[in-house]
């Protein structure tokens, strides 16, 4: 920790850094630390991931969302349900190939925006991160389409069906943007960049940055419970920090 916090300050008054963000970023860091430090010190819990293969494309085009359980003790049942938008996308086919579940109580089901996947294993429960379904979309029309947890029930494998304490961590949404095909002149693509950034940045999805925001991306960092990679360089590194930070203080513009 004292390492990294080092790395940090000699980064942040680096010569070439601007003079407000240099003056800003101590009372943040500070705040944001106290913030991710009272997050991971809270009480365990198991939560679901939503992993979409891309989070900008152009209507027409097809996608994937992983749906994935990141179990803290062993789960043997799930019963989960997710709402998406469906103005914006369409579902073509839910694959159970690589799933966990070994034996589905009914068959996924897709009923007005909302996605049902019951089941279980045969094996006294899984631990860690696991894939439940793959769900293949296809973009209907210009839109943002959000996907995010509507219920979420998992059972113990300790012989008893205890229920298993979940939580709703910023992974367990995910928002696609949907351009109309044709348009990626560069205006448009700096504005669907602009607002996919922004998104992505927006961690808790209230829709602004804020110190919530850099809380939760400090805590990921330390927990290593994900991964906030902004610049998509495979990695979560000070740049990352830097650039949720600025979306903090300027907003998309700054860029």
């Amino acid at each position: 920790m004292a390492q990294w916090l080092t790395t940090v300050w000699r980064s942040i008054y680096h010569p070439s850094t601007p003079g407000p963000v240099r003056y800003m970023f101590p009372f943040v860091l500070g705040l944001a630390a106290v913030l991710s430090a009272s997050a991971l010190n809270s009480v365990a819990y198991s939560y679901i991931r939503i992993a979409p293969s891309t989070t900008t494309l152009a209507s027409g085009e097809r996608f994937s969302v992983g749906i994935y359980v990141n179990a803290h003790e062993p789960v043997n049942a799930v019963d989960i349900s997710l709402s998406f938008s469906d103005h914006a996308v369409e579902i073509i086919g839910i694959d159970r190939g690589e799933s966990v579940i070994t034996l589905w109580t009914e068959e996924p089901a897709v009923k007005n925006g909302v996605i049902t996947l019951r089941g279980g294993t045969f094996q006294r429960g899984f631990r860690g991160e696991h894939l439940i379904a793959t769900v293949n979309m296809k973009a209907k029309q210009a839109g943002q389409a959000e996907f995010s947890i509507g219920s979420l029930n998992l059972l113990a494998g300790d012989g008893k069906g205890t229920p298993v304490l979940t939580g709703k961590p910023e992974q367990s949404k995910a928002n696609i943007l949907v351009m109309e095909e044709g348009n990626e002149g560069g205006d448009i693509a700096n504005i669907s960049a602009d607002i996919r950034l922004h998104l992505v940045t927006d961690i808790d999805g209230d829709g602004r940055v804020s110190l919530k925001d850099i809380s939760a991306f400090l805590g990921a960092w330390h927990g290593r419970t994900a991964v906030y990679d902004f610049n998509n360089d495979g990695r979560m590194t000070f740049k990352d920090f830097a650039i949720i930070l600025s979306e903090s203080f300027f907003g998309p513009s700054s860029r």
